[in-house]
């Protein structure tokens, strides 16, 4: 398996994962995908400069070039504590047929060495609740779970 950023060259293939994914997940997936909407979008949030702490890494099978998996997280910066970094993880996800394979366990790999090349030593996500992805975060090893309220409004009118 290859790991690479999210970039103008994989975008393509970005868009096939997305439609692979919600054919074999649709209670997960709830719209339906338009693929040319996605692509405009992605392609406009990687050249906002508003995105610019925030990175997708994708798991590319060797052999057919396919994405089989995702993890998208950004760097948050703050001048809390004199200046504090961190990373969000916002999303994780492998094709239903590829799980089971450590996919999820070498993403999240590359992504601790990548934050680790920028002097970060901290990652947090919201956790998801189903029973697959909680027994993927109580593997990692020297990691806390925990239950925490989260506030969140829309602002939007």
């Amino acid at each position: 398996m290859l790991i690479e950023l999210l970039s103008l060259k994989n975008l393509d293939k970005l868009v096939e994962f997305e439609k692979i994914a919600r054919v074999s997940e649709p209670d997960i997936f709830l719209d339906e995908l338009d693929s040319e909407r996605f692509k405009n979008t992605t392609l406009a949030a990687l050249q906002n400069p508003n995105f610019s702490s925030a990175r997708c890494m994708l798991c590319i099978d060797e052999i057919d070039r396919n994405i089989v998996g995702r993890l998208d997280f950004s760097i948050l910066s703050s001048f809390a504590f004199g200046g504090d970094l961190r990373v969000y993880i916002d999303w994780v996800y492998v094709l239903k047929e590829h799980r089971n394979k450590g996919i999820a366990r070498l993403l999240f790999k590359h992504m601790e060495e990548y934050l680790i090349s920028l002097s970060i030593s901290e990652y947090f996500l919201i956790a998801a609740e189903n029973q697959e992805a909680q027994k993927f975060y109580h593997s990692l090893k020297d990691a806390h779970i925990q239950k925490q309220d989260i506030l969140t409004r829309n602002i939007s009118k």
